[in-house]
């Protein structure tokens, strides 16, 4: 697929992907009724490690860049190779948080036992959490929310601890139906998206934990070349608007409205996270050195 004249290019995982696809058609479909104007968009079917090698803006020519991009940090977008070509040059001259995915604790009560309850996700370097931290991904692919702030925070040495603490890696669908039972073999400390901790408020040995510093989140950030332009403006628009911070309460993402913004961590306002290969590569050596 190629970005020429593409006014918006739109990276989102599964979740959100058709909701928000669907809601921007209308938004550009009215526009165009109104005033005749065209807002040309591509939302990629994957996202990733799976995408197409050309879906890669990395891999494509300035004058083919999109003119607004939006995507999670923790992508293509937090490499600096990304953050070279089309930062530092100035091609992207504006950067814009949207929207949260945001991640909290779920604790297995039962499972527990007499360990305390943490109260921040920076109790979990203690070491009598040993074997009891989950977290979702997979081993290819893990997620680095949680180190990552622990590291932004409590330094390298910080997410070193919680590493030793991780258990594994857990699909939030499938690790919530083993909470409270004998065949929960992945921890007592769960660290999820919203979307699955509020199915958990529900469950009789589940308790939800709001963090004391704030959620660890991270940010879908809006990149555009000219931000003053109409089109981008009109973009802008729909990305603040009622119809889209619906899809996002929908699936319990967040909109970056004042109100929600003050839940979430200052650690997470930010736009590139260089840190984050650093953090694959620790958790993906933990978790082979954990496999006899």
């Amino acid at each position: 697929m190629s970005a020429d004249s593409l006014d918006l290019w739109v990276e989102l995982p599964s979740p959100l992907k058709i909701s928000v696809k669907n809601a921007f058609f209308d938004f550009a479909k009215k526009i165009y009724e109104k005033n005749g104007r065209v807002i040309s968009s591509y939302f990629p079917s994957v996202m990733g490690g799976d995408m197409p090698k050309e879906d890669y803006l990395i891999n494509m020519s300035p004058e083919k860049i999109p003119e607004n991009y939006l995507a999670m940090a923790f992508g293509e977008s937090s490499s600096p190779a990304f953050y070279r070509k089309f930062i530092e040059t100035g091609l992207y001259r504006q950067r814009k948080i949207v929207a949260w995915f945001c991640e909290t604790m779920v604790v297995d009560v039962k499972r527990l036992g007499h360990r305390p309850l943490p109260a921040s996700y920076f109790d979990l370097v203690n070491p009598c959490y040993k074997g009891e931290v989950c977290i979702i991904g997979t081993p290819e692919i893990p997620d680095p929310l949680l180190p990552l702030f622990i590291q932004k925070k409590l330094g390298k040495k910080g997410s070193e601890e919680l590493i030793k603490n991780i258990a594994g890696f857990g699909a939030p669908v499938n690790a919530i139906r083993h909470i409270g039972k004998s065949s929960n073999h992945f921890g007592s400390i769960f660290v999820m998206p919203l979307l699955f901790a509020n199915v958990c408020r529900k469950l009789k040995n589940a308790l939800v934990i709001e963090p004391e510093e704030g959620l660890f989140a991270e940010p879908f950030v809006l990149f555009s070349k000219n931000p003053d332009d109409e089109k981008s403006r009109l973009i802008q628009d729909f990305f603040s608007s009622p119809e889209f911070e619906g899809v996002l309460k929908e699936k319990d993402f967040l909109s970056s409205s004042g109100e929600n913004d003050r839940k979430i961590s200052p650690l997470c306002r930010d736009f590139y996270f260089p840190e984050i290969e650093e953090i694959y590569q620790a958790l993906k050596k933990a978790l082979e050195e954990k496999i006899p």
